[in-house]
């Protein structure tokens, strides 16, 4: 038997328990929320990440997105790095979805006249089969200004004949986008998926690293984790929905403060020229560039820094000034309702048909 503690309480702690073989016996769980310490979880302890060393175990699997954070924290209370297992970090790796999305789009679509690039907002809000354009959506969860620009700078400079057709760009963006830098955030171990086609890493500075990590994560991987009949791992990510949560006021607002606790000038400052460089660049192929704020809940947006919301129109302002583009901000739009989210400041798929149709009407195509 593998014995293991998971570090991580919440939802991906429910797919890395689902995901576990019958070889695996779960010890105890850890968490860095004081208020959980103690409590039982499927009868087993949560306890201080400081109790780690009183047991004897062969993994502690980080079930967790903020991965990078934890597995620093582990290795410096004395956990050893081939004892950790980095979940997202792993799930990401062996199903580069970055990667196999730009397969997808040069090996299958035709005609392609719009396309979305963005973070999660973009990923789960835009639905191309309800676009009045034939669209592609390059959009993924974490993914920042500067590989949203360098995608499609990528396939412009290498695949001209597959986006000759292109006269649109979806540029999906957040009040604190212009804060906000991938690679050196605690997202940044995803730099990899795009590294693996772009070829850079942009200010993350070990990159090897994170290969070194996915050869020990597969390893793991093969030992404790189930596999389908083909040989592959499954992986059932749950859809959360807003009725789920016992306090959508209080979600709303830890996750307002958690997005809004940025301040970084020299960031910003590098993001501004991604944008302008990125809608420059669009200009010059003859594509319309389409700033766009999707929707959030009362619950976030009521809870949003009024400074980083102030810093993100006085900017896009100024861009305005200098730059063609239009500019849809639906950010606090009343014809959303909780039905229409999974969560706080995401859209579902029913909030996704619904914004993509005001989109189409709000376009000047």
């Amino acid at each position: 038997m593998f014995k293991v503690i998971i570090f991580g309480t919440g939802k991906s702690a429910n797919i890395v328990e689902n995901m576990l073989n019958d070889k695996v016996e779960i010890l105890a769980y850890s968490d860095n929320n004081q208020s959980k310490w103690r409590q039982k979880r499927n009868s087993k302890t949560i306890i201080s990440p400081k109790q780690l060393n009183e047991y004897e175990y062969d993994y502690v699997i980080i079930g967790s997105q903020f991965n990078e954070e934890i597995y620093m924290q582990l290795v410096s209370i004395g956990v050893p790095s081939s004892k950790i297992f980095q979940f997202y970090k792993f799930a990401d790796n062996y199903n580069n979805y970055y990667k196999n999305n730009i397969k997808y789009f040069l090996s299958v679509c035709e005609n392609v006249e719009l396309i979305s690039t963005g973070i999660s907002y973009s990923w789960f809000g835009f639905k191309c089969d309800v676009c009045e354009k034939k669209a592609f959506n390059f959009a993924f969860g974490s993914q920042d200004l500067f590989y949203d620009f360098f995608t499609v700078k990528h396939l412009f400079e290498n695949y001209s004949e597959k986006m000759s057709c292109v006269k649109y760009a979806l540029i999906g963006i957040s009040y604190y986008s212009f804060q906000y830098d991938m690679s050196l955030s605690s997202m940044r171990g995803k730099v990899i998926l795009y590294y693996d086609v772009l070829r850079n890493a942009h200010n993350f500075k070990e990159i090897n690293r994170v290969y070194n990590e996915y050869d020990i994560n597969r390893r793991v991987a093969d030992k404790i984790f189930k596999k389908n009949a083909d040989g592959n791992y499954e992986f059932k990510l749950e859809v959360p929905t807003l009725n789920e949560y016992e306090d959508n006021w209080l979600i709303g607002k830890k996750q307002a403060n958690i997005d809004c606790n940025k301040n970084y000038p020299e960031t910003v400052k590098e993001n501004i020229q991604i944008v302008k460089d990125y809608i420059k660049f669009l200009e010059d192929h003859n594509v319309k560039p389409i700033i766009v704020v999707y929707p959030a809940t009362k619950y976030y947006t009521e809870n949003f820094s009024k400074r980083i919301e102030d810093e993100f129109h006085f900017i896009i302002n100024q861009i305005e000034k200098k730059y063609n583009f239009q500019y849809i901000d639906c950010f606090r739009s009343d014809l959303f309702t909780d039905d229409d989210f999974r969560d706080v400041s995401h859209l579902n798929l029913r909030g996704a048909e619904k914004f993509t149709k005001i989109l189409n009407e709000k376009i000047k195509w």
